[in-house]
């Protein structure tokens, strides 16, 4: 499946498998964001796999956004493929379901 990451009018969309094979394109992608923006809103909607490297990657990002007073939106909470996932390591809470594009 390929991968793809989609700026769909500010919100970054993850499209295909999640996994080791491109932990560290998504890294570098969202490290760069972080270091430019306030606000980043990322999609995991379309995300059709995704392993515990991947997990590793999202909460890094999560830190870092924190760290250095960033607003992050992770989307995609509903998505079956991923959620036990995100619940076997307790990180269910980096989601948010305020986020509403103007």
């Amino acid at each position: 499946m390929n991968f793809k990451i989609i700026n769909n009018k500010g919100v970054f969309e993850i499209h295909g498998h999640f996994t080791n094979a491109n932990t560290n394109q998504v890294a570098d992608f969202f490290n760069n964001l972080l270091d430019r923006y306030y606000e980043i809103v990322i999609c995991l909607k379309q995300v059709k796999c995704i392993d515990s490297k991947a997990i590793n990657v999202m909460q890094f990002i999560t830190t870092k956004a924190k760290r250095r007073s960033k607003v992050l939106f992770v989307l995609g909470k509903d998505n079956i493929r991923i959620k036990k996932q995100f619940e076997e390591v307790n990180l269910m809470n980096i989601f948010r379901n305020d986020y509403s594009s103007k």
